[in-house]
């Protein structure tokens, strides 16, 4: 009997819906279906991990509804020495793994998961890492007929298809993830402090950045005083100050309370709140319910002390002040009139006129009491953590 081959199109059919099952609300089902109507004789299933056990599957194909109905323990050892819970976190996403390549055949057919998920016919498995989140993982799975004839026939070209959909399949789980936390972010946040949304990054509880709102990322880019590391981590341009935002990011994921941090940056310093973040997870898929639902998030509010100037770059990143525009109107808030602006910055008293009106436009406001009263906002985090000395306290957030 001679190996499946799928036609040129029928792989980009399948490419195609790759995209269109990560946005399912049953996620992968469809790919499933498709893939074991492609292999007859394959049972697929879509299913998750936590520490050393396997929970019942998302989604499933070419399998009874009895597979997968409870959590399962797996203690079978890989040849390399490691346990699978170990070896698939270690596992890149996109990884497709053999159980014929990863594990000796008497070993293989004594522990559980052959037992117990492969027990329909089916010897050898494969398997997709789609996605991890601490210890939790999310695979898609492919249980492979015992019979010798139709092994050889499937074993390999599936192997093949399903490296060829791996990195199609990471970037789609990644898009729909994207859209539904960006759905969740703007329920949250809408009507925040009057439309004045101040610059938020979200982390899990290691400071591993996940995401955040426009004025949150425009401080990514700027560098200052957060970047991304290669490694995903929210790091301050001081190496001390990020161990202190370490400290009290493991501080309120103990207590969940709000604490406050004060980091210098290239203008005047900033405060930091952070706070406990709860998006709601209702209409995500099951796979981000199991891989994000009981991780804690983190969000940290970039605001400022009534103890500092205006940070300039600050207002840049909420309002799309230009430097000059930014600089200006700090020195309004400094209580400085146009004609003292002018005569410092050395520029045309009708320049700066005109720069204060684009001011007022970009800011929403008519005067320089609106505009004193709305850029409040940034002093709102100062104000929860500031000591008579102008320094961050730990004291729990009060409303």
């Amino acid at each position: 009997m001679s190996q499946i081959s799928l036609s040129p199109e029928e792989l980009s059919d399948l490419i195609g819906l790759v995209y269109d099952s990560a946005f399912e609300e049953v996620q992968w089902q469809s790919l499933l279906t498709r893939i074991t109507e492609l292999f007859p004789g394959v049972g697929g299933v879509a299913y998750g991990t936590e520490g050393d056990v396997v929970i019942p599957a998302f989604a499933r194909a070419g399998v009874s509804d009895a597979f997968f109905s409870d959590p399962t323990e797996i203690n079978i050892e890989i040849k390399s020495g490691l346990t699978p819970p170990e070896a698939l976190r270690l596992t890149p996403n996109g990884f497709v793994a053999r159980s014929k390549v990863f594990f000796d055949d008497d070993v293989w057919i004594s522990g559980p998961f052959y037992r117990d998920f492969l027990a329909e016919g089916k010897h050898h498995a494969l398997q997709l890492k789609v996605d991890h989140n601490s210890d939790r993982c999310a695979v898609i799975a492919f249980g492979i007929p015992k019979d010798p004839v139709l092994a050889d026939r499937l074993h390999d070209p599936l192997f093949e298809v399903l490296k060829l959909l791996s990195p199609h399949a990471i970037r789609a789980s990644v898009l729909a993830r994207a859209l539904s936390l960006a759905k969740k972010t703007t329920e949250v946040f809408s009507g925040f402090l009057d439309g004045v949304i101040l610059p938020m990054l979200v982390t899990d509880a290691q400071g591993k950045y996940l995401f955040g709102n426009a004025a949150g990322r425009k401080i990514l880019e700027r560098r200052d005083p957060f970047r991304q590391a290669k490694d995903g981590q929210l790091v301050l341009t001081d190496e001390n100050a990020t161990a202190e935002l370490a400290h009290k990011l493991a501080q309120t994921n103990r207590n969940l309370v709000q604490s406050g941090l004060r980091v210098e940056t290239t203008d005047t310093p900033v405060m930091l709140a952070i706070s406990p973040f709860r998006p709601s997870m209702r209409d995500a898929s099951a796979i981000d319910k199991h891989l994000l639902d009981e991780e804690r998030m983190f969000a940290i509010f970039v605001g400022q002390s009534e103890q500092d100037a205006m940070n300039t770059g600050l207002l840049e990143d909420v309002f799309d002040l230009t430097r000059r525009e930014a600089e200006v109107c700090a020195s309004l808030l400094g209580g400085e009139s146009a004609s003292s602006i002018a005569e410092t910055s050395g520029r045309a008293p009708k320049t700066v006129r005109n720069q204060i009106q684009t001011i007022y436009e970009k800011v929403g406001v008519s005067s320089n009491v609106e505009l004193i009263d709305r850029l409040a906002v940034f002093r709102t985090v100062g104000t929860l953590f500031d000591d008579q000395s102008g320094r961050a306290t730990n004291r729990q957030m009060t409303k």
